[in-house]
């Protein structure tokens, strides 16, 4: 009974940070999207570069290149997917392992050799650190604060 009752309240709190994410504009003086950034720089850059338009160094290597991910709004008629994105980068559900599940702008599934499934990889980054419940949050937060940053970083 006390489980079920940790696990709602943890779902609830997911969903409110999840909402409150997307409903504040992805600023850089955003401490989620300095966060993001951060991680951005330490997981993704070395493929879509510092910029995040596909240019990093093993990126230019891969076959297909690394995405461009400064147009993922725009390749999706101006809006940002949010939480499409964050199932990119976390690449465990379907939607990431169906190579036609992408949306316009977003690579074709994370999960593929190309792509890392980051949502497993960050999993077991924080596996010493807690229970399955606190490294799953704790992933989902890593991917929400990288979601952020991309969302800070589409062209206009």
């Amino acid at each position: 009974m006390m489980r079920s009752s940790r696990c709602g309240g943890l779902a609830v709190t997911v969903v409110a940070l999840a909402g409150w994410l997307t409903a504040t504009s992805a600023r850089a003086d955003d401490p989620a999207v300095a966060q993001g950034k951060q991680l951005y720089t330490k997981y993704c850059a070395s493929c879509h570069g510092p910029d995040g338009k596909g240019g990093g160094p093993v990126g230019a290597m891969l076959t297909p290149k690394a995405s461009d991910l400064t147009v993922i709004a725009k390749k999706n008629g101006g809006t940002f997917p949010f939480y499409e994105v964050m199932q990119m980068i976390d690449g465990r559900g379907p939607s990431g392992q169906q190579e036609n599940a992408s949306l316009p702008g977003l690579p074709k599934a994370h999960g593929e050799a190309g792509m890392p499934v980051w949502g497993e990889i960050f999993s077991r980054q924080e596996l010493s650190k807690g229970s399955s419940l606190d490294l799953q949050l704790q992933a989902t937060g890593k991917i929400m604060m990288i979601t952020e940053y991309l969302q800070s970083i589409q062209a206009k």
